[in-house]
């Protein structure tokens, strides 16, 4: 049965790499099979590994609902898409919070077609998430001059993400709606056409991703919706085109105030209690040594600022290698060597002039706001580890993009070839 379902996948997979060049074509598969297997690597890892069993219980809950579609097709398109699904429905679950109950609906789909079988769906689920990630992978190569490595590094290959963000988790559904918005946005502001379609596309996108992870897609869009105006009204206003930082930094602001009633965790006058309580969450249930020690945390916008640096270098750089404990953690804290190195390197850049501020601005804030976020209400090195894969891929592309140990290391590598 298995293997039935990987021929359907590659045929689907060769299908349209009719379009792709030849040149890319070795890199297309490369990194279809990395995702699957990291997705076939997450299941064994919770399985087998850690005491946590969140994917194999997402499934669990997906085939319960698929069980329910073959005895009756209407009580399950209802749970699928009615707010209030079968009571009697829902009490079998493991999960009934909101955002769970999402994504097991989304997979107890491929459940159906899949006979109830975890691997296919994982690879269903991994291939979703290929096909947002090479989308985007494939816009930055045509707007952006030798982008190619970087971006294959950021959203292809580099591990935890592809690791995070390929299995039965809310992570890969979450990151790919998040990276085809971003493929279309990119599209658009480099002067692109978008047709419905793809409007569409981003439409559905955000829909899921908001689903499974709010906190990600609110800030993400926040940051695209500035990003937008200060563009298109840069095209009528002469003058937007000296001061549009202060522009940005004003409509950000204008549009995050409103963002803030979108949901009741982001009201402005609960949201550090929200950020403080979950970090106290996490504190109680971790050990010691794998959580990152704020100073005085306190539900006060002044104590969130006097943390921010820590929290900045703990959300992108820890756990290091000193601190790592297992083989889970020395990986991580390998891979968090690795990023510091490119981090320092990016600094020695030959320019750093370009056409595309506006761009960067959006990547940079967001990039910067949910890392800390993320730290501060998720202390817990390992757990952070999984949650900032919605913001990443995009630090690894601004750390890579015109990096010049990577240029040193392409010229070495090309040299030797020859």
């Amino acid at each position: 049965m298995i293997v039935l379902h990987v021929l359907m996948l590659m045929g689907l997979l060769y299908y349209f790499s009719k379009e792709i060049d030849k040149a890319d074509k070795e890199l297309y598969w490369l990194a279809w099979l990395f995702r699957i297997s990291m997705s076939v690597s997450l299941g064994l890892i919770y399985k087998y590994y850690y005491t946590a069993n969140d994917t194999w219980h997402f499934f669990e809950d997906a085939t319960k609902l698929s069980a329910v579609a073959r005895d009756n097709l209407i009580t399950y398109l209802q749970v699928l898409f009615t707010n209030q699904p079968d009571p009697e429905v829902v009490q079998t679950l493991f999960y009934a919070q909101e955002r769970s109950l999402f994504l097991v609906k989304c997979i107890s789909f491929f459940a159906l077609i899949s006979g109830d079988n975890y691997w296919a769906c994982a690879m269903y689920m991994a291939t979703l998430a290929f096909g947002a990630s090479w989308y985007l992978f494939k816009t930055i190569c045509t707007y952006f001059e030798h982008a190619k490595f970087a971006a294959a590094l950021s959203f292809l290959f580099f591990p935890s993400v592809v690791f995070w963000s390929s299995g039965l988790v809310k992570e890969t559904l979450a990151l790919a709606g998040i990276l085809v918005i971003s493929a279309v946005f990119t599209r658009f502001i480099n002067g692109g056409k978008v047709t419905v379609l793809q409007v569409i596309l981003c439409v559905v996108a955000g829909w899921v991703a908001w689903n499974l992870k709010y906190y990600w897609t609110a800030l993400f869009l926040v940051s695209i919706l500035t990003t937008l105006i200060v563009f298109l009204v840069g095209r009528k206003i002469a003058l937007l085109k000296t001061y549009w930082p202060l522009a940005w930094g004003l409509v950000f602001a204008i549009i995050g105030i409103v963002a803030t009633r979108l949901h009741p965790n982001f009201y402005i006058e609960r949201l550090l209690e929200v950020i403080i309580s979950n970090h106290q969450a996490f504190v109680k249930i971790s050990k010691p040594e794998g959580l990152i020690h704020f100073y005085n945390l306190q539900p006060t916008w002044w104590s969130i600022v006097m943390n921010t640096p820590l929290a900045i270098i703990s959300g992108f750089f820890r756990p290091w290698l000193g601190e790592a404990n297992g083989l889970t953690s020395i990986m991580a804290a390998l891979e968090n060597l690795v990023l510091a190195v490119l981090c320092i390197s990016a600094c020695f850049r030959k320019t750093w002039k370009t056409t595309d501020g506006l761009v960067i601005m959006a990547v940079v804030v967001y990039v910067l706001l949910e890392c800390v976020l993320m730290a501060i209400s998720s202390p817990n090195l390992g757990t952070l580890s999984r949650y900032r894969v919605g913001f990443l891929p995009f630090f690894v592309f601004l750390i890579s993009y015109g990096n010049p140990l990577i240029g040193k290391i392409r010229l070495l590598a090309w040299h030797r070839h020859k």
